[in-house]
């Protein structure tokens, strides 16, 4: 009893094996000129060039929102709402990291390192109430009262007799600690010194001896915007 039946020309066989050579031997082309013959889906032509399109669109609408939402976050002022200059230094496990390298300049419009007088060691903010942490995101560094997080993923965080402090010394005035750490907004002509490194006052005081002076050449004294 023929329990196989070819499908292209109905003739039946006895086994599997004996439609497969069938099929094989006198359908094969046939089957894929069949195949080939099938409708295929197009695109528009110029579908691809609207996907790049929406893709750029995508990307820059979120870019404009993050920094629309940093700034609204801290309750910046507008950009050119003023013109101040700090003076910082930075030293990791006794290590320091300033003058930051000219890679990490003007990554903020809002604040940044940048060359002229003490390149990289001066900070320059353009908008008030700008804090310290949005200056260290913006080159893809963080810093909290807990830790120093490095561009590298190497990070530095208070431990037995290690601990990440922040000093400031306002103009005309004495170094103190500060506790805002990553929310300190600087005044013109700070000075600032983030110190991860143990209660050695020693050393303490010599790295504060060590953060420049250049602030004061790189400030017009400009007032606010109004």
């Amino acid at each position: 009893m023929n329990k196989y039946e070819c499908d292209v020309c109905k003739r039946k066989f006895d086994s599997e094996t004996a439609l497969k050579q069938h099929v094989n031997s006198k359908h094969e082309k046939k089957l894929k000129n069949k195949e080939m013959d099938k409708p295929k889906l197009k695109l528009p032509k110029k579908f691809s060039t609207y996907l790049i399109i929406a893709f750029i669109a995508l990307v820059v609408g979120f870019i404009v929102y993050r920094g629309v939402n940093t700034t609204s976050e801290f309750q910046i002022g507008q950009l050119g709402s003023t013109h101040i200059h700090a003076d910082i230094g930075i030293y990791l496990d006794g290590k320091e990291i300033t003058p930051i390298p000219p890679q990490y300049y003007v990554k903020s419009p809002y604040v940044h390192f940048e060359g002229g007088p003490g390149a990289g060691t001066v900070i320059h903010m353009h908008a008030t109430n700008v804090p310290l942490s949005l200056l260290f995101k913006s080159m893809g560094m963080n810093f909290d009262s807990d830790c120093f997080y490095l561009d590298n993923g190497q990070k530095y965080c208070t431990s037995g007799d290690k601990n990440l402090k922040i000093f400031v010394k306002h103009e005309n005035g004495n170094w103190t600690q500060s506790y805002d750490y990553e929310n300190y907004i600087f005044n013109d002509l700070d000075k600032i010194l983030i110190s991860y490194d143990n209660e050695n006052q020693e050393n303490l005081e010599k790295q504060m001896i060590s953060v420049t002076d250049y602030s004061k050449d790189n400030s017009e004294r400009e007032m606010p915007l109004k």
